[in-house]
């Protein structure tokens, strides 16, 4: 009987990819507030795509975990 075993070399790349996430999702907001409201066109669209990176390094950090604990290859 095999027991189920996480794989902690995923689970270590999706924690380092939720933490290289963390920057950009409290540098998006805080630049879009900042400098976004100003009237220059450009800061909001760096904000938003700041933003954007931020959410896809977290899912895909998340993504990763989750693989780790649950698919156990």
């Amino acid at each position: 009987m095999s027991a189920n075993r996480s794989n902690q070399e995923l689970i270590i790349a999706g924690l380092f990819r939720l933490a290289w996430s963390f920057p950009f999702i409290f540098m998006g907001p805080s630049l879009y507030i900042g400098k976004g409201t100003s009237g220059a066109w450009y800061w909001t669209a760096i904000s938003i795509a700041i933003m954007l990176i931020a959410v896809v390094l977290a899912v895909s950090g998340l993504r990763k975990v989750m693989s780790g604990f649950f698919d156990g290859k």
